[in-house]
């Protein structure tokens, strides 16, 4: 049964979220895994992916407990209120989690000897390492190494073989940068 508490536009903004990490999970599960033999690929990474559970999974928990336990603490209405916004912040990260994944398989970043590729939106994106001009860590945590002709490749750490292409990278243009994974 529900509780008092559960009114319509909470429950719809709950339902919006859950709805939006199910999209997510989806969008996921069919992006097609890269395949390109005799290239390294760069995929999301076990950090992805427990970022997105976690933080779904605690949502759903928090949202079960707004929907069917509530509060019998004399301060209920504001614990009711704080799980509300948990489960709503909770659930917007796993989205936003899932859809990264999704967008780091779309990307396609792969590389093999000096040559870079990825896509970027409906675009095929092609570089050599040698033509890395600079590089720099965003608040984000996304590396961005800038290339001479102005493309930026954006590459989330956390993802498998992402280090090895920071390192890659690095040594084709005589910098070290493994100062920066900290």
């Amino acid at each position: 049964m529900l509780q008092a508490h559960v009114t319509p536009l909470p429950l719809a903004l709950v339902v919006a979220v859950h709805a939006a990490c199910l999209l997510a999970l989806v969008a996921a599960v069919r992006a097609p895994a890269p395949q390109f033999p005799g290239w390294r690929v760069v995929r999301p990474g076990p950090m992805h992916w427990i970022a997105f559970f976690s933080s779904w999974g605690f949502a759903m928990l928090i949202t079960w407990v707004w929907l069917f336990v509530g509060s019998a603490r004399h301060d209920a209405d504001e614990q009711m209120r704080s799980a509300l916004f948990i489960a709503l912040a909770l659930g917007l990260i796993a989205a936003l989690s899932g859809f990264h994944l999704t967008k780091l398989y779309r990307s396609e970043l792969r590389w093999r000897g000096p040559v870079i590729r990825w896509r970027e939106g409906n675009r095929d994106m092609v570089q050599t390492m040698g033509n890395c001009n600079g590089f720099r860590r965003s608040p984000s945590g996304l590396f961005h190494f800038r290339f001479r002709d102005g493309t930026t490749l954006k590459l989330d750490i956390s993802s498998r073989s992402a280090r090895e292409l920071a390192i890659a990278i690095s040594r084709h243009i005589g910098r070290d940068i493994a100062w920066m994974w900290c």
